[in-house]
């Protein structure tokens, strides 16, 4: 047999190879510091895309849940890189202050304190170790992400695109026969998925049976192909085939889970720790919660993607109230009060005012369960949330000192939804000064949507 033949290793990339945490420390330090600011851009998109594109974004929601839980995986592993590169960096300090090492002659020491010390290793092979486990965490990083995001474009294209084109270009229902066999579609795609999954965890498993892996080779160039494995096999195969399997076997099962649990906690999560919080006596219902979305003075971080008023405490006789658009509104508006009816009841009426009538006849308020009638609505775009939407302004200058509950709904027969409930304190106390709790100031664009016609249902 002929030997293999092995490519000359250049000499430049020896001199990198030997110098190569010079780059990874750079590379971690300006990555972990864009890594921690990516999680917030993805909260924006998510609520951008819900708001302004469509409203059923359970799909994203995953997406942008698998992008954090890979950030996280990310984060994590460069930090552990970092630190052991700084370990990395004392002990070669070390070794060049005190090249002989621990001198055992100084060390009077008995039995089994002295056996134990004469167990340590040389700092020469201590910086060797960390050298590559500090390279290996570096790689592994990545291919922990990379893995992540090639999982969820699997399912992506297998199920997700399939069942939008079912939907959109062949009017597939939720029953029937073409439903039908997609959910056939859906359990063999998700058998695969599992063998995929297996075979990734249990380091090829499958591929070490001659007629086995005759048969899984089509699904598997398909399963790499759809998960971007080109991107981290290298990392994947030399970590099998260097490291001692069962170690890297039971870690990437831990990382399975832990990802899995993960990214199911991120995309369900209301607020920022609900996850692994043992508090018992908290609750979210509707009529017993305060979210401080609701308020302008408070939600700077998280603003509310339903309602905003100034404050939890109203000490004016105007209330405020700005109710955000939404994509999924809109279909809902259409049929509740369709623009083509209105134009032929109301030819001489402008589209704007057309769109006042649907608007203010869609969106129910009540303070108290008070109806509030005859509102004036307002195109409204808020600068320091980046929202469009509605706004009023509701008179409670006979409203009463106490606790009051704001609610805004649709209509029952198209829209049973409570869309806020949102509860605050009426103060009839003088202000002797401005006051902590006002909203900033903002450069604001409204623009007034005219009265509904007489006759028009409220």
């Amino acid at each position: 047999m002929n030997e293999e033949k092995k490519i000359p290793v250049p000499k430049w990339l020896e001199e990198l190879q030997q110098k190569s945490w010079e780059p990874e420390i750079l590379l971690s330090g300006i990555v972990l510091y864009g890594m921690f600011k990516v999680p917030d851009l993805l909260d924006d998109f998510l609520s951008f895309y819900e708001l302004n594109i469509y409203g059923n974004s359970n799909d994203i929601n995953n997406l942008v849940a698998l992008f954090k839980m890979g950030i996280y995986w990310l984060i994590t592993g460069l930090i552990m890189h970092l630190i052991c590169r700084g370990i990395w960096i004392g002990m070669v300090g070390l070794s060049y202050s005190f090249p002989k090492g621990i001198r055992m002659e100084k060390i009077d020491y008995q039995e089994p304190f002295d056996r134990k010390v004469r167990r340590i290793v040389s700092f020469e092979e201590i910086v060797i170790r960390l050298e590559k486990i500090s390279s290996a965490l570096f790689s592994v990083s990545f291919m922990l992400f990379m893995s992540l995001i090639g999982g969820y474009l699997y399912f992506l294209v297998m199920l997700v695109v399939p069942f939008m084109i079912g939907l959109l270009a062949f009017d597939m229902g939720f029953s029937g026969p073409a439903f039908d066999a997609f959910q056939v579609w859906v359990f063999v795609i998700l058998v695969l998925g599992i063998i995929g999954l297996i075979d990734f965890l249990s380091l090829g498993y499958f591929r070490r049976f001659k007629v086995v892996a005759k048969i899984y080779w089509p699904l598997h160039r398909l399963i790499s192909t759809l998960t971007l494995s080109r991107f981290y096999r290298p990392i994947y195969y030399g970590m099998v085939t260097n490291f001692n399997k069962w170690v890297f076997f039971i870690f990437l099962v831990v990382f399975t889970f832990i990802s899995i649990f993960g990214a199911g906690s991120i995309s369900n999560t209301t607020y920022p720790g609900d996850s692994f919080s043992r508090l018992s006596f908290v609750s979210s219902a509707r009529y017993y919660s305060s979210f401080t979305g609701h308020y302008d003075d408070q939600n700077e971080d998280h603003p509310s993607v339903r309602a905003h008023i100034p404050s939890d405490v109203i000490n004016e006789n105007v209330l405020r109230l700005f109710v955000v658009a939404q994509i999924r509104y809109e279909d809902k508006m259409e049929e509740f009060m369709p623009m083509d009816s209105l134009k032929k009841t109301y030819p001489d009426t402008t589209e704007v005012a057309l769109k006042n009538i649907v608007i203010s006849n869609f969106f129910e308020v009540t303070l108290d369960d008070k109806p509030m009638d005859n509102l004036r609505w307002f195109f409204h775009y808020k600068s320091h949330t980046n929202q469009k939407g509605f706004l009023t302004y509701i008179d409670i200058s006979k409203l009463d000192q106490g606790l009051h509950t704001l609610q805004v709904k649709g209509p029952e027969s198209h829209y049973n939804f409570t869309l806020a409930s949102i509860p605050f304190y009426r103060d009839l106390v003088e202000k002797s000064a401005p006051s902590v709790n006002q909203p900033k100031e903002e450069k604001e664009s409204s623009t007034e949507l005219q009265p509904k016609p007489f006759g028009v249902r409220e």
